[in-house]
């Protein structure tokens, strides 16, 4: 599993639609993740709290085709 940090772009694993959001938080053991969605049919604009092993990091194309 990648280790995550607050500030870094991230997209759900296995959505079905496009994601992206940043991380505002990291739990002390790095299995939870506050994220604020920029895209997330849904959540647009939510902040969430999920499992890290949902998510991981996007690739710079994914950050730019969203926005």
């Amino acid at each position: 599993m990648e280790l995550l940090r607050r500030g870094q772009s991230v997209t759900m694993r296995d959505a079905a639609a496009p994601t992206l959001g940043r991380i505002v938080s990291v739990s002390a053991d790095g299995s939870r993740v506050t994220v604020t969605w920029h895209v997330r049919p849904g959540h647009e604009h939510e902040t969430t709290r999920e499992e890290a092993t949902a998510l991981r990091l996007a690739h710079e194309s994914e950050i730019f085709e969203n926005q």
